[in-house]
């Protein structure tokens, strides 16, 4: 099948490329830039076809013969997106809105990237596809407009459209700005973990994730949507207890209680049973497994790791943490 991936050079679409490469299809990568540098590290993706593009401004031009378009570009921050509103809101929604006209305008089936965090997140509940949108950060509100969106063009237009809602994902590639990768950084450089507020998360491994993306589009059937996750809840403090003896030091935790901002809902747990009906899907890889790997690879990869080392070493309550500050050259204060 030949897939092209929008937001490539990302956590999840570069994760995605190799893994649909392995599996025998063909991929076209697109993104606007490989700012995180993931392409240029010793990358096979360097061989496939890539379009350089800006979705929300610039024009887009698909290879012939494409079967498929997974779309995951998007400015995926929370935190950033509660500092820098609308450029978040106006990237997610006019990106999704092109490709989903380009989708139609060339008969391509489309698989959209959204997030459990249009659930909100409420303590004691555990969420299922049909429970109602609740967004708290200005990027969960996107998401729900990029939704929204979509299904108005499957509903308008029969464009076939299918919508997978990601939990927390933790692997490799991931940006330390992130509880997971930033605290296996600070490991690296001898630091104490630093773990900030008390709320409940669904943490799922990456390679699970891509899985379940693959059987959604080669077999979901349209106008569905599915919840990737395990259905676990985990406080940020079980993480960092998890994480703790793969450190060498003996460095004591760093907790604080309080989320820098008031971007997030209290607790994100996730049901997936309609994805595990559907597919037969199921998680294989439990925490600690995937601690214990990803750990492993930040230690291999500790060149790459490094070049984000001033925002994982700064502090939460500076917003200098937050490695899309850089990128897209807003001040931190």
């Amino acid at each position: 099948m030949n897939i092209v991936i929008t937001g490539a050079s990302g956590f999840v679409g570069f994760n995605l490329s190799h893994y649909l490469m392995q599996k025998g299809h063909q991929v076209t990568l697109l993104d606007q830039d490989d700012y995180c540098q993931r392409l240029v590290h010793g990358s096979p993706l360097h061989d496939m076809p890539y379009i350089k593009c800006n979705l929300a401004e610039d024009r887009l031009q698909l290879p012939s013969g494409t079967d498929h378009i997974i779309h995951l570009a998007a400015m995926p921050h929370v935190d950033y997106s509660y500092h820098q509103p609308s450029e978040v809101f106006r990237n997610n929604t006019l990106s999704t809105q092109a490709i989903l006209q380009y989708a139609l305008n060339h008969g391509i089936p489309l698989l959209l990237a959204s997030s459990v965090e249009v659930y909100g997140g409420e303590w004691g509940r555990v969420y299922r596809e049909s429970d109602p949108y609740s967004p708290v950060s200005p990027y969960s509100a996107s998401k729900v407009a990029c939704e929204t969106l979509a299904m108005s063009y499957a509903q308008c237009y029969q464009l076939p459209v299918n919508i997978f809602r990601l939990t927390n994902l933790y692997g490799p590639w991931q940006l330390p700005d992130r509880i997971i990768p930033r605290n296996f950084g600070r490991m690296l450089d001898g630091l104490p973990l630093d773990i900030q507020g008390s709320a409940v998360r669904d943490f799922l491994y990456i390679d699970d994730a891509l899985r379940a993306i693959e059987q959604i589009m080669l077999s979901g059937q349209n106008g569905q949507t599915f919840n990737i996750s395990t259905g676990i809840g985990t406080t940020m403090q079980e993480i960092g207890m998890l994480m703790e003896p793969l450190a060498r030091s003996a460095e004591a935790m760093e907790i604080r209680q309080q989320e820098p901002t008031q971007s997030r809902g209290s607790s994100l747990v996730v049901h997936s049973g309609k994805l595990r009906s559907a597919f037969g899907w199921y998680p294989e890889i439990t925490l600690e497994q995937g601690l214990e790997k990803t750990f492993q690879w930040y230690q291999e990869h500790a060149d790459w790791v490094r070049q984000f080392s001033r925002e994982y070493h700064t502090t939460r309550e500076n917003r200098s943490f937050i490695i899309d500050m850089a990128r897209y050259a807003v001040p931190a204060v």
